[in-house]
């Protein structure tokens, strides 16, 4: 099972290492919600249940942040406090240790990062999401989990450098 947790988070890797340098929050969502959904069946496999249901969660409230982005219409504020109490709810009723607490931060900053309709806006809170999904792999010991995070943490930081920090150097 170790092994397709890896294979699983390698996977999770290659598509994280497109999403952060995206223009589009429509792309981004596409492959943020393949992202989530291989990081849940490796935390499933590694036994980080309450990581896997907020990655699961994640996905649905990705495909309702889709269904809006393909429309071109701005997800209405209503829909980000039911993903808030969606995850609330699913972080109250699979924790285990204490230190599960941080994926629950983590989830908040998700709803409010893939709310965006800037990916600027988004990669700033990504990265902060990232940081604690590090945090939370290395005390629940998801050791491939936590290979993917950090390589997404720098992925992240190289796209805000390039999307961001680069394009605004120029037009200043």
């Amino acid at each position: 099972m170790e092994k397709i947790s890896y294979i699983a988070s390698a996977a999770a890797t290659i598509l994280g290492l497109c999403e952060p340098f995206n223009k589009k929050m429509k792309t981004v969502l596409v492959f943020s919600l393949m992202g989530n959904l291989l990081v849940g069946i490796s935390y499933i496999l590694t036994g980080g249940f309450s990581g896997a249901v907020i990655c699961f969660t994640a996905a649905v409230q990705l495909l309702i942040n889709y269904s809006y982005a393909s429309k071109e219409k701005t997800l209405p504020k209503g829909w980000v406090w039911v993903h808030t109490a969606a995850f609330l709810a699913v972080n109250l009723i699979t924790f285990r240790a204490w230190y599960d607490v941080l994926s629950l931060v983590a989830a908040m900053l998700f709803v409010v990062s893939v709310a965006q309709t800037n990916t600027k806006h988004y990669r700033l809170l990504y990265i902060s999401n990232s940081g604690l999904w590090i945090l939370y792999d290395t005390l629940a010991k998801a050791y491939a989990n936590l290979i993917t995070h950090v390589v997404l943490f720098v992925a992240i930081g190289i796209a805000i450098y390039i999307r961001d920090k680069k394009v605004s150097e120029l037009k200043g």
